[in-house]
C-alpha cells in the first residue's frame, strides 16, 4: 500500500511512527497540505514485471524427461547384456550357471529390484496426474497408480506365482498356462484397459504410455506363457535356449516400463504440472 492509499482511506488517522517502515507517510497540516518540515514520501521500489504465466497454470516442477529416461534405458541395456553375455559364456561350460545377481527371469536380483522402481516411479507420475486431473477421470488414474504400485511390491514378493502354482495345482493347466497366473492376470489387463484406454488416448504421451504398456504385456504375459510351455517340455531352466528365452522377456518388461514412464512424464507435463520451466495445456478439461 503507497503513501497516496493512506491519505485516501482517512486523513489524519495515521502516523508515521504507527506505519511500517516501509511506508513512510506524511505530516499533514490543519488544511490538509503538507506540514512544514515534513519529509517528502519516499517513492516505493517498483515492482518487479510479472512473468507471463505458463499455461497450464504450473503447480509442480519435474525433473527432465531426456536425462531421466536415457539413464532407466541405460541401465536395462546393461543389465540385458550383462545376462546375454554370461550366458554365452557358458556355452559349452557343463555344470555354469549365471551368476543370481545379474540373471534375468529370476526373482530376488538387480533386475527384480529395477523393475519394482520402475513401477513405483510410473505409480508416482500416475498418482500426480490424478491429483491434477478433473474429478470425472480422477478414479482411473487412481486406478492405474494403484494397480503399478500392486505390481511393484508383486515384482519383489512374488505374489504372482504362488497364485500361479495354486491355479496349476488345482486345474491342471498345461502347455502355454503352466505359469497359471496369467489366466487372472490377463483378465485384470483387459477390465483396466477397458475403462483407462479412452482416458489415456486423450493425453499428450498416452500413445507412448500404451505402447509402453503393450510391450511390458509382451514380455509379462506373452513371453512369460511361451517359457511355461519350454519348461513344461525340458524341464531344464538352465540351458542356453531357456536364459535367452527368459532374458528376452525380462528385457521386454523393464523396456516396456522405460517407454510408459517417458510416456507417463509427458502426460504428467500436459496435466498442467511444470516440467523443466516448459508449460504444457490440458485440454482434456
Amino acid at each position: 500500500m503507497t503513501a497516496q492509499d493512506h491519505i485516501t482511506r482517512g486523513r489524519g488517522s495515521h502516523r508515521a511512527d504507527d506505519d511500517p517502515a516501509t511506508v513512510v507517510i506524511p505530516r499533514l497540516a490543519d488544511d490538509g497540505s503538507p506540514a512544514a518540515g515534513a519529509a517528502s514520501p519516499a517513492r516505493p521500489e517498483p515492482s518487479p514485471e510479472p512473468q507471463p504465466a505458463a499455461p497450464g497454470a504450473p503447480h509442480l516442477a519435474l525433473v527432465r524427461r531426456g536425462p531421466v529416461v536415457g539413464t532407466a534405458a541405460a541401465i536395462v541395456a546393461l543389465l540385458a547384456l550383462a545376462h546375454y553375455g554370461a550366458a554365452v559364456y557358458g556355452i559349452g561350460r557343463p555344470g555354469f550357471q549365471i551368476p543370481a545377481p545379474i540373471r534375468l527371469g529370476t526373482e530376488l536380483n538387480i533386475s527384480t529390484w529395477f523393475s519394482s522402481v520402475l513401477h513405483l516411479v510410473n505409480a508416482g507420475l500416475l498418482a500426480l496426474v490424478a491429483v491434477n486431473s478433473v474429478r470425472r477421470e480422477r478414479w482411473r488414474w487412481v486406478l492405474l497408480a494403484v494397480s503399478c504400485a500392486v505390481v511393484s511390491m508383486d515384482e519383489v514378493a512374488a505374489n504372482h506365482e504362488q497364485v500361479g502354482w495354486i491355479i496349476h495345482t488345482t486345474f491342471r493347466t498345461t502347455g502355454f498356462l503352466t505359469y497359471a497366473w496369467i489366466i487372472p492376470a490377463a483378465a485384470l489387463v483387459v477390465v483396466v484397459a477397458a475403462l483407462c484406454l479412452p482416458m489415456l488416448l486423450r493425453r499428450p504421451g498416452g500413445y507412448l504410455v500404451i505402447a509402453g504398456a503393450a510391450v511390458f504385456l509382451f514380455g509379462a504375459v506373452g513371453l512369460e506363457s511361451v517359457g511355461g510351455a519350454v519348461f513344461e517340455q525340458t524341464g531344464d531352466v538352465q540351458s542356453f535356449g531357456y536364459n535367452v528365452l527368459a532374458g528376452t522377456e525380462e528385457t521386454c518388461e523393464m523396456a516396456g516400463l522405460v517407454i510408459a514412464m517417458a510416456g507417463l512424464l509427458r502426460t504428467a507435463g500436459g496435466s498442467g504440472l511444470r516440467m523443466a520451466g516448459a508449460g504444457f495445456v490440458d485440454r482434456s478439461r
